[in-house]
């Protein structure tokens, strides 16, 4: 497998000759707004729902980004996830004859009714052109969900396990999934992004470590860093509270870094 950190959340995935793109989120640099915009949600820092989402660039043009794609995985119709308007027109820049695999029948509606025209939603058995993708649980907040969200399992033939555990805090959803899928490689989201409703929405270096205990031969990956201004660490304090806890074998990937396993 070949995973191509993008930006954020945003993956391009090739695995058993196929290739996903996760999380598509390529709007250009400050293009959605800042969190003033979304009255609903506060940030721990008043200085926070003043930046400008997403905070940094593409390090490639959007055409560069979709060339090849077979498959779009949406793991959940968020703004830092999928390009969205405050209007509700979702995936303005993706090709909507692409197969494309979502949570639920809610994400699959939003989807359909902006043009999609192969929806699937995703299962614990879907495949697609001999690729296994097992949907996972999320949980996206500590203190109450922002939202559903999920995480899935790549498998097939000749590949190594992966697990993209999407947007989730650790709970016992993602304890189960390594114990019953034993990944080999671990894909987590991890700039400890933090609303003061929902409180902390991804992994922290203590989720991190929780994970490594539980899987401790696995490699993984830490991404969604540095481009969400709710996000409470960057990758320069995740390494160092990683070396802290002397928590091994954690890749921070870079945007447009490729990692091969």
């Amino acid at each position: 497998m070949k995973i191509h950190q993008i930006r954020n959340a945003t993956l391009k995935l090739t695995y058993c000759n196929k290739v996903f793109l996760i999380d598509p989120w390529l709007m250009p640099k400050g293009a959605f707004g800042t969190f003033q915009m979304l009255p609903l949600y506060r940030c721990p820092d008043p200085a926070m729902e003043t930046i400008p989402m997403p905070m940094c660039d593409l390090p490639m043009s959007v055409e560069e980004v979709l060339d090849g794609v077979d498959a779009y995985i949406i793991t959940h119709v968020h703004p830092d996830h999928i390009d969205m308007s405050l209007d509700g027109i979702v995936g303005t820049s993706l090709d909507k004859s692409v197969t494309t695999f979502v949570q639920n029948e809610s994400d699959c509606a939003v989807m359909q009714q902006n043009g999609f025209k192969d929806v699937r939603v995703l299962t614990q058995e879907t495949q697609f052109d001999g690729v296994s993708l097992c949907k996972t649980e999320g949980l996206h907040g500590t203190i109450k969900p922002c939202g559903d969200s999920c995480g899935v399992v790549f498998k097939a033939d000749g590949e190594k396990v992966l697990y993209v555990a999407g947007d989730t805090v650790w709970f016992e959803g993602v304890e189960k999934a390594l114990v019953k899928h034993a990944p080999d490689v671990i894909i987590v989201n991890a700039c400890a992004a933090t609303l003061i409703d929902e409180g902390r929405l991804i992994m922290d270096v203590g989720d991190i470590e929780k994970v490594r205990q539980e899987a401790p031969d696995a490699v993984i990956v830490a991404s969604h860093m540095d481009t969400v201004p709710h996000a409470t660490l960057t990758r320069k304090t995740l390494q160092e509270a990683l070396a802290k806890r002397a928590v091994q074998d954690v890749i921070i990937v870079k945007d447009n870094e490729t990692l091969s396993f």
